[in-house]
């Protein structure tokens, strides 16, 4: 899927909002960080939590040179590949909608995130990017400890059969 922004963001926009996830079951609140994958070669990802629910999405990776790019150009960054996320139904086959609530654990980049995104014309409430509470950036931490670890295997399991 491109990146091409103004396309990404027009297909974003016109993707319906619930305050519920599609299972109707938990809010479709979001939390989202940046992840370093230490395998070879390291890089980062956008991870995606649904607190609620514990669904991880993972979107990536982010292009080499960011860790040492300024905070408006990683915020720019972020926000496509969080369209992107949705635009692309969360790798799923069914549309999973936009999300009514965006939270990350880093208030300053919260506050780009959501300058970007108000910039790029997504309002409704999704240029404002909460800030998790503890108990939501320590189940995002478990949530991507075990991912990353279930990444591990997959690679060890791949490299001990060749």
């Amino acid at each position: 899927m491109s990146l091409d922004p103004s396309s990404l963001i027009s297909s974003f926009l016109v993707l319906p909002r619930n305050r519920l996830s599609p299972s109707g079951s938990v809010p479709n609140t979001w939390y989202f960080s940046i992840r370093h994958v230490p395998l070879d070669p390291p890089g980062s990802v956008l991870f995606l939590l649904n607190p609620a629910s514990g669904y991880v999405h993972v979107e990536g990776p982010l292009p080499p040179t960011s860790d040492t790019e300024s905070l408006a150009v990683r915020a720019n960054i972020i926000a496509l590949l969080l369209m992107k996320s949705f635009v692309g139904s969360l790798g799923g086959a069914a549309s999973v909608g936009r999300p009514w609530e965006w939270k990350t654990d880093d208030a300053e980049m919260a506050g780009a995130v959501g300058e970007c995104l108000k910039d790029m014309g997504v309002g409704d409430g999704l240029e404002t990017i909460g800030v998790v509470g503890e108990d939501e950036r320590r189940s995002g931490e478990e949530e991507w400890q075990k991912f990353l670890q279930g990444l591990v295997n997959v690679v060890d399991d791949a490299e001990s059969s060749v």
